[in-house]
């Protein structure tokens, strides 16, 4: 009789789940593209600096040591000049001595005998003056800016004409090679612009939790594809990397570090993020409560973003979430900010 007697549960019609999604307001414009590389730095310019004469070590400065920095035209090391004083003495004997011989055929007015003294005083001379660059290269200064790399003789060691002394690098411009893909090469913008300027590259390393930035140029891109990676090589340069007043610390030769390299700029283009991008290329669009898929054109995918061109207008809200189910047409709510 209770059951009989209870009343009849009111019918209520089952609601629709909707989704909720995340969306943003695209505004195309100009995107400016950064190339991403990485490589070691090395020396724009570095020499094996070589004995031109033969003798014993017999001074070493104390700056020759590897890994240290000299100024341009430092005595780095003497070798024993004697010999070569000597040879520049009687040098110089032989010139007066053919100066003194063309005196006297010139007196006696001997055509002949002159043209002959006068040679043998051209030949003295030219002894003379090579004895005095034999006498010359027994000191060896470094001849630009530069780190001793190598260093490959001491004191009291003897060394042979030819014989390597050691090895510099310039310090005066570093360069770095940086590994480029095909299809970022249209965006590059390499040597001296219109204007006078260069395009910029900044330069990142890491110190433990300290990271430092080095700002350079792009100077050129290689003629050149290499053979077995494909890739095409630009190459950066950084001026005066030792100057601590230009840079906030040196940066060394064989320094490892990260490149962003300033590229051109593609105009009418949207930023937007890998997740949004569907099926390669498409994306969803919020539309008067539904989801609106639409075909795009991708100029440029990046590590998380992709870059769109022309194919989103002002004010398009595109859909950042991603659903297990999304199919054109789909009704969806937007999550309140």
């Amino acid at each position: 009789a209770m059951l009989r007697s209870r009343p009849e549960l009111p019918r209520r019609e089952a609601q629709e789940s909707i989704p909720l999604v995340d969306v943003a307001a695209v505004n195309p414009g100009p995107v400016a593209v950064t190339i991403h590389s990485q490589g070691t730095v090395r020396a724009k310019r570095e020499i094996d600096l070589v004995s031109e004469v033969s003798g014993r070590v017999i001074e070493v400065a104390p700056e020759l040591q590897e890994g240290a920095q000299v100024p341009g035209g430092t005595l780095l090391l003497r070798i024993d000049p004697i010999d070569y004083e000597v040879a520049v003495s009687d040098a110089k004997a032989a010139v007066a001595a053919a100066e003194f011989a063309l005196a006297e055929v010139t007196a006696i007015l001997k055509r002949a005998a002159i043209d002959e003294a006068e040679a043998r005083l051209q030949a003295s001379r030219d002894r003379l003056r090579q004895a005095e660059t034999d006498l010359a290269n027994t000191a060896i200064s470094a001849p630009f800016d530069a780190v001793i790399d190598k260093q490959h003789v001491d004191l009291g060691q003897y060394v042979q004409t030819g014989m390597s002394l050691m090895h510099l690098l310039g310090t005066d411009r570093v360069e770095v090679r940086l590994p480029i893909l095909a299809p970022d090469v249209p965006y590059l913008r390499p040597g001296r612009q219109p204007d006078g300027t260069w395009a910029p590259v900044s330069l990142t390393a890491q110190f433990g939790s300290m990271e430092q930035t080095w700002e350079g140029r792009q100077l050129r891109l290689e003629e050149r594809v290499d053979d077995e990676t494909r890739v095409f090589y630009l190459v950066a340069e950084v001026e005066q990397p030792y100057d601590t007043d230009i840079h906030p610390q040196p940066l060394q030769v064989g320094l490892f570090v990260q490149a962003a390299v300033q590229g051109g700029t593609i105009e009418n283009a949207t930023v937007i993020p890998r997740s949004a991008l569907h099926n390669g290329d498409q994306v969803f669009l919020f539309e008067d409560g539904r989801l609106r898929l639409r075909d795009v054109t991708v100029r440029r995918r990046e590590a998380n973003n992709v870059i769109i061109d022309g194919d989103l207008a002002p004010g398009d809200l595109l859909v950042l979430s991603r659903l297990d189910l999304m199919v054109d047409g789909m009704p969806v709510s937007v999550k309140e900010s």
